[in-house]
Order: C-alpha cells, then structure tokens, then sequence
C-alpha cells in the first residue's frame, strides 16, 4: 500500500518538526488599528521645556498628525486622576504602536517639539508619559486572530544614573480589561536593558482580537530619586515661613500655588517629616511601544489537528480504495 505509507510517513515527519520546534517560536504581532487615550504631559508640568506628547498620532486615513498630538493632556500644572483630560485622542494611531522600542534613557530621546538632536539620538521622540496619573489606553485590533499576550515597554528607574532619573520608573500593575470586564491575568516584568522595562501580560487565555482591550498603567512606588527629592526640597518646606530655604537643599517645593509641584500630596500621599517605608508614588510613567502578539497552538494541539486531517485523508483514501474495488467486479 504505497500511499498509506506515504500518509503515514508525511504525519509522522510533520508530528516530528513540531515537536522539535519551540513552542510560540511562530507567534507573530497583531495589528493596531487605532488606539484612545488621553494625550500625555509635558512642560506645563514642570519638565524644562520638555514634552512628552504622542506627537505623531494621527487619525486612520490622514495625512497629519491629529490637533491633539501636540497638545498637553493636562492644563492643569498638577494633575491627577481625576483632572479634565485636555487632549484626548482617538481614532489612530501614533508613538506607542511604531514599532520603535526605546532603549536609550527617555531624557535622550524626547524634546520639546517631538523631533530631537542630539549627541547621542537624532529623530522623532520614542515616549509618551503621564504626571501623577494611571493612563488608561484603550486598543483596536485588526480582527480574525486571538491574543495571547500583550508586551509593555516602559522607561526603568536605573539606580546606577541615581537622581538623573528624573522622577520616572516603570508602573507596579497593568490593568486589563476586555469589553469593559476586568480580565485576570498574569504580570511579569523584565529588563531590555538598563533604561527599559519590558512588562509582559499572559495566562489569560486566547482572546479574539475582534475584542476591545484596555490597558490601565498604575505608578509604582516611589524610588531612591523620589525619596531623595522629598527629602531634599519637600520635607523642609515650612507652609508659615514659605520663602525660608534653609531646611531645604537649595530651594523648596512648595505644597501649593503656581511654583509647586505638587510632589507631597501627588507622589507622597501628602506626608510631613521622614516618608514610611515603602510609601509614596512615583511620579511619571514613560510608555514606549505596546505589542499584542498573537496565540499560537501548543506543539501537541497541532499535532491533534494533523491528525484529524490524517484519519479524514485516509478514511477518504479507504472509500475511494473500495469504490474502485466495486468497479472491478
């Protein structure tokens, strides 16, 4: 029976390959074909000049970049949470789905109009970041697929450049939700390299990309650069004799009005004299890139599908086998 053999040799070569191949080694990337958010902040929040706006974002079918792009999120020089969200943006897509992933300090790939030049970087900003807020992102997917993890990558506090971090580490949790349900998933968090966190989200399953899916990013706690800051230029802060520096490093921060910043109540929960343990709230979160790959069957799922196809390709072999017997007689 010279094809059953070869059916038998092709499903046994192929259930071979897949067993030597790695699981998800052919997973691949499903498409954003819009994101929604609130647009991120910059120099109104005290940054130098410096604005960390999803400068490129523009809307499906466009050739420009959305108003929205290059405004700040916030008017409010202190914002939270709960402030008016002044730029938001819908409808396309920008910075977080390019497909660039930073990999250099944020600092050195953003400026203040979204192109940059420098020493070291030359070309469009690689952030968007949020002062004192927990974003949250909302994805559409390019349909017909399943999910079956998302990757974040954000700017990492780096101990070894110390306050040069500038007030920014990666957040603590990444909440998803699916449709508008909360969805459990499981949440790791690596290095890329010194100056970029890659969080991965999985253990959900496999999700249809037909799905709306929102991301909420919440801050982290506060890092040595935070705890210096406070100790530095808040702590001192005597509200009763505002313009006295002396307890402070420098200057102060003050705890309201057009010069503060607004880090004690923002980042550390409105504390006086030494921070507890473990308190407090950094305050910027910096998002690169954001990817949704797709899910890829176990090696042992492919290996049932082949052979369903099998047993249906040679109970057909079989019938056409005895159909031709039947002609002979």
């Amino acid at each position: 029976m010279p094809v059953r053999r070869h059916l038998l040799t092709g499903f046994f070569a192929v259930s071979l390959a897949l067993c030597l191949q790695p699981d998800g080694a052919s997973a691949a990337l499903v498409n954003v074909t819009s994101y929604d958010m609130n647009n991120g902040n910059g120099s109104t929040q005290f940054t130098f000049g410096y604005n960390y706006f999803d400068f490129s974002y523009t809307k499906t079918g466009q050739a420009s970049p959305d108003p929205n792009a290059s405004k700040n999120g916030s008017n409010q020089s202190v914002p939270n949470n709960a402030a008016p969200k002044d730029a938001p943006l819908s409808g396309g897509t920008g910075i977080l789905t390019n497909g660039v992933i930073a990999t250099q300090v944020y600092s050195l790939v953003s400026g203040p109009t979204g192109n940059v030049s420098n020493a070291f970087y030359t070309g469009p900003n690689q952030y968007v970041g949020w002062k004192y807020q927990d974003p949250t992102i909302t994805f559409h997917l390019a349909s017909g697929q399943y999910v079956g993890s998302i990757a974040l990558y954000v700017a990492a506090n780096n101990p070894a450049i110390g306050d040069l971090n500038g007030l920014v580490a990666a957040p603590k949790d990444v909440v998803l939700d699916v449709n508008g349900k909360p969805i459990s998933a499981t949440m790791s968090t690596t290095s890329l390299n010194a100056f970029t966190s890659v969080i991965t989200l999985s253990g959900f399953g496999h999700i249809s990309s037909d799905s709306l899916f929102s991301l909420t990013l919440d801050r982290g706690p506060l890092q040595q650069d935070g705890i210096d800051y406070y100790n530095d230029h808040v702590k001192g802060f005597d509200p009763a004799h505002p313009y006295d520096t002396s307890m402070c490093v420098g200057w102060c921060d003050p705890d309201t009005g057009p010069y503060s910043s607004g880090f004690r109540y923002e980042a550390a929960g409105g504390q006086t004299g030494d921070l507890l343990a473990g308190s407090g709230l950094e305050p910027w979160i910096m998002l690169s890139e954001v990817q949704f790959t797709a899910a890829v069957p176990e090696s042992s799922t492919w290996i049932m599908m082949i052979a369903g196809f099998f047993g249906l390709g040679f109970m057909a072999y079989r019938r056409r086998g005895h159909t031709a017997q039947l002609a002979t007689v």
